[in-house]
């Protein structure tokens, strides 16, 4: 039997290359006994056996493998009783028909139990206001997720600027957890942390003020519970210095003054450096931003010899070890080869046009002396500057992320330097078009376990940076939420309100009305579980839920209102396909209309799964439209993408406004786009490869990338054994790995999967990659447009 909800399993498998995958569970690894017996032998059992104890002052032993009590006196008082796997202290006491317990286990008048459903010794803990304290010493609390749903709180003290580390360590296989941060009990989310690529979950945050914060633990999937979801969880102030500074170098600038460069600290919370300098003067100078690598020291001695060094400072104001000692002399340079450049984003024309907000640089600098030092963009019109510091050599790429742009035209400068002081130039205008018009609405929904809510907010982000980036400002997007969201990483919350029924109502016939009409197109993108003709904005009960026919009644009304003649709605969630049919003829309950493109994940029965931070198709949909591509090209990419997992997931589309997804659909989405001028292009995977060697072997991809430097390559293995889910679910559960960078190999990416390949049969491998800003590129064969299976193995 189906169940009807998008019921919500634990996330894909996750290894990292330090584990291997974990053993099936054993029977001797839980205990899960149920007698039933009949209330009335039951009482006359208990009576007799009692009463033959009491007259004969005996005692009786429970033995199995797993359990000896030893003879316990239920007369003579209490004791230890244990065994290599269970303990039980201080049973009974004194004789009593009632019940005794320890950590996990029960004694029930005389009945051995599991009570690991009682919860942990912390409960009750389920509320904010109930947490418990943990010290930031690093000792590890042990819990457990004892029932479907369970919260644990914790509240540790901070100290103004310092760092803490919060690290969670699943040790059961069942548990999966994630880790939100509050100010406050009241206060919107400030952090969380989850890992879907390994048993640890690891959350650093900064302290701005002295004072409490509390942490919210819960599963992600909030429906696995009870025995096999235990998991350790530790605070600790961050004493660790951070690591020194790499590959210094010195370059005279000026008789009086020198220039030095070094590879940045990997670590997050790095907020500067120091620089120590020996010779006449000596000193030290400080040099806020942990990507400022280049600083100019004035005021020196010409023809002084110096020694210098530098040191990394972080949040907490730790000092890592100084970096290698560089010696230089301030003297008039004299290499005077000139830098050349070519730009390769954005590309050759004089004048580049754009939607976006701001703009990232990437091109090549060469130059004949073989020492480039470093990039510069700046923007003339709105005087404003980005650097690159890692040039090198005769030949180096660049790239300036995020410079700042105004509507209209930006008259920008790309310089490169060399360690002489040389530059070369280039001058391009930008031209950044107005806000267009229309309207967005983003809408976050939850089931009532808010599971894999995570995977939903990372997906709602991402739409809202890409809504920005194709010109659509601030206030022209109504993003809700459950809690508010950063989704562009500024500080600021982009998040509108709560999502509610009443919410999206407000949305749908009062905030859009002065904002969309003829020609001024409405988007709207949906993200939930899923639920047959709900969609679960605050839950997937009646009164939490917006069925087809709230939807298409609410814009019927916008459009009459309005003359809205372009409405576009996308819905990532189980069952979404349930919004374009018209069910047992029920025309009403749809929200096909001319006009209208009604994009769904999946059909009316069908799952739609979950990726590693996201979903399927929306990660690929999205990623189409960020190439400047049309609504119907999108779809087919998406589909191809989703086909990739070879599951019986099907997206629908329905432009015609029948009610059907056919081959009359696609032509009105052929002609829709969100914006034909993005400013990003996509990553791409170039190879993909596995070498193997009996059961283990090694995944490699090479990976190139687009506008934005690689954030995160995967893969997802799906074994001979795989059978997809016959429940409604989000969760293919099969083994999802992170690709690690190949050391001394830029773009190369590879995972040892150790025991990975231990069945007979086909594997089918399907690698991903995506770029800092969340955007996927697409498996491909040289020469080809599709998404393939790559590879597929066979174990002879």
């Amino acid at each position: 039997m189906k169940l009807n909800v998008c019921n919500l399993q634990h996330r894909p498998q996750r290894w990292d290359n330090q584990n291997s995958p974990p053993r099936p569970n054993n029977w001797t690894d839980r205990l899960e006994t149920r007698v039933v017996v009949q209330p009335r032998l039951f009482v006359a059992f208990a009576v007799a056996l009692l009463t033959a104890i009491l007259l004969t002052r005996s005692g009786f032993s429970q033995d199995s493998p797993n359990f000896d009590l030893g003879q316990t006196q239920i007369n003579s008082g209490g004791g230890t009783r244990q065994s290599p796997g269970f303990l039980i202290d201080d049973t009974l006491g004194q004789f009593s028909i009632s019940s005794a317990s320890s950590a996990n286990f029960a004694l029930d008048a005389g009945f051995l139990f599991d009570a690991s459903s009682a919860g942990d010794a912390y409960e009750e803990d389920d509320t904010c206001s109930a947490a418990r304290l943990i010290e930031t010493t690093g000792v590890q609390q042990n819990h457990t997720f004892h029932d479907v749903g369970d919260r644990d709180w914790l509240r540790f003290a901070a100290v103004v600027n310092k760092s803490y580390i919060i690290e969670i360590r699943n040790v059961g296989a069942d548990a999966d957890a994630i880790v939100n941060l509050y100010d406050s009990c009241t206060d919107a989310l400030q952090a969380q942390g989850t890992n879907a690529f390994g048993s640890t979950v690891r959350l650093e945050w900064d302290s701005t003020r002295n004072g409490d914060y509390y942490l919210e633990i819960q599963q992600f999937d909030p429906t696995l519970a009870g025995a096999g979801t235990d998991y350790t969880i530790s605070v600790v102030l961050d004493t660790i210095p951070p690591s020194p500074p790499q590959n210094l170098r010195c370059v005279p600038v000026s008789p009086s003054s020198l220039g030095l460069q070094w590879k940045k600290s990997p670590e997050r919370d790095v907020r500067g450096y120091r620089l120590t300098f020996a010779g006449v003067p000596a000193g030290s100078e400080d040099v806020a931003g942990a990507s400022t690598t280049y600083y100019e020291l004035g005021g020196l001695t010409p023809n002084q010899t110096y020694n210098l060094r530098v040191l990394a400072v972080d949040f907490s104001g730790n000092e890592s070890e100084p970096s290698g000692q560089a010696p230089c002399t301030a003297q008039a340079p004299v290499d005077l080869s000139q830098p050349t450049l070519a730009l390769t984003q954005p590309d050759g024309s004089s004048i580049y046009t754009t939607t976006a907000y701001s703009l990232t640089f990437t091109g090549v600098a060469t130059d004949e002396g073989g020492n480039l030092l470093r990039a510069q963009v700046r923007n003339l019109t709105k005087n404003a500057e980005k650097w690159d510091y890692s040039l090198s050599g005769s030949s180096a790429s660049f790239r300036v992320t995020e410079l700042g742009l105004a509507v209209g035209d930006n008259n920008v400068q790309v310089n490169v330097f060399d360690d002489a002081g040389n530059a070369g130039q280039r001058s391009v205008t930008v031209r950044r078009l107005g806000e267009v018009a229309g309207a967005v609405l983003i809408v976050a929904g939850h089931n009532e376990t808010f599971g894999l809510q995570s995977n939903i907010y990372n997906a709602a982000n991402r739409a809202y940076r890409i809504f920005r980036s194709a010109g659509f400002g601030d206030d022209n997007i109504h993003y809700l939420a459950p809690v508010a969201q950063d989704a562009d990483g500024d500080g600021i919350p982009d998040t509108d309100g709560a999502s509610s029924p009443a919410a999206v109502q407000e949305a749908v016939t009062v905030w859009a009305q002065s904002r969309v009409g003829p020609e001024k197109p409405f988007f709207i993108y949906l993200i939930d579980h899923g639920f047959v003709e709900k969609f679960c904005a605050a839950g997937c009960n009646d009164t939490g839920a917006i069925a087809p026919a709230d939807l298409d009644s609410w814009l019927r009304t916008l459009e009459d209102a309005t003359g809205l003649d372009q409405v576009t709605v996308v819905i990532e969630a189980c069952q979404s396909g349930s919004f374009i049919d018209r069910f047992n003829g029920d025309v009403a309950n749809s929200l096909g209309k001319v006009g209208r493109v009604i994009i769904t994940s999946t059909g009316r029965e069908n799952n739609a799964y979950a990726s590693a931070q996201g979903a399927y198709f929306s990660d690929a949909f999205f990623s189409c439209v960020a190439d400047s591509n049309n609504l119907k090209l999108c779809f087919d990419q998406a589909v191809s993408a989703v086909e990739a997992t070879g599951v019986n997931q099907t997206p629908w589309m329905d432009d015609n406004g029948d009610g059907v997804f056919n081959d009359g659909d696609g032509d009105v989405a052929q002609g829709r786009v969100i914006t034909r001028f993005f400013s990003s292009s996509r990553p791409q995977i170039a190879s993909a490869a596995l070498s193997r060697e009996g059961v283990n072997g090694t995944l490699s991809a090479h990976v190139v990338a687009g506008a934005e430097e690689i954030d995160l390559v995967w893969a997802v293995v799906f074994p001979p054994s795989f059978v997809e889910p016959d429940n409604v679910t989000l969760n293919l559960n099969v083994p999802t790995v992170r690709l690690e960078p190949a050391p001394n190999e830029p773009g190369h990416y590879r995972f040892n999967y150790t025991n990975g390949f231990l069945e007979e049969g086909d594997y089918r491998i399907v690698y991903y990659a995506q770029d800092r800003l969340g955007i996927h590129a697409v498996p491909r064969r040289e020469g080809q447009q599709d998404i393939l299976f790559l590879p597929v193995i066979r174990n002879n």
